[in-house]
């Protein structure tokens, strides 16, 4: 799925929020989420190690992030 395809939960961030943002040095970054069910997971490995548990399968390799 593309980012323009997604709906974003928080949206833009108002003046105010920015400039407090600005003063206090604080970024934003973007996330990737992984779900699996109900779960959700921002480490891969996590969700396939959960789902491997569920399901009593044998566990997958994950390819290494760059």
């Amino acid at each position: 799925m593309l980012a323009a395809d997604r709906k974003e939960i928080n949206p833009a961030i108002n003046s105010e929020a920015a400039e407090a943002m600005a003063k206090y040095g604080i970024t934003r970054v973007p996330v990737d989420y992984f779900h699996y069910k109900e779960f959700r997971y921002t480490n891969l490995a996590n969700a396939i190690a959960q789902a491997t548990r569920q399901n009593g399968t044998a566990a997958i390799s994950t390819p290494k992030a760059a």
